[in-house]
C-alpha cells in the first residue's frame, strides 16, 4: 500500500430546478501512499460522502465497497 494514490470524491451536489441539471462538485487529494488515502476517507468523509468516492493509484480502482477491508 505504499504506492501514490489520489481520492477524488463528490461532496455537494447543486440542482437548478429551471433547468432541471444536477452538476456535482467534484473534489481532489493526492496521498504518497494508498494507506494515507484511505485513512483520509474514513476519517475525513462522510458516510454518504464516502458513497460517492473513488481512490484511484496507478495499479487500480477502489470504491465504497473496498473501503472497510483496506481500512
Amino acid at each position: 500500500m505504499s504506492e501514490a494514490a489520489t481520492v477524488l470524491w463528490f461532496p455537494s451536489v447543486t440542482t437548478n430546478p429551471i433547468a432541471r441539471i444536477v452538476i456535482h462538485k467534484g473534489e481532489e487529494r493526492h496521498f504518497e501512499s494508498l494507506e494515507n488515502a484511505v485513512r483520509f476517507v474514513m476519517k475525513e468523509l462522510s458516510e454518504e460522502t464516502r458513497l460517492a468516492a473513488m481512490i484511484q493509484t496507478e495499479r487500480a480502482s477502489y470504491d465504497y465497497s473496498d473501503f472497510e477491508r483496506l481500512y
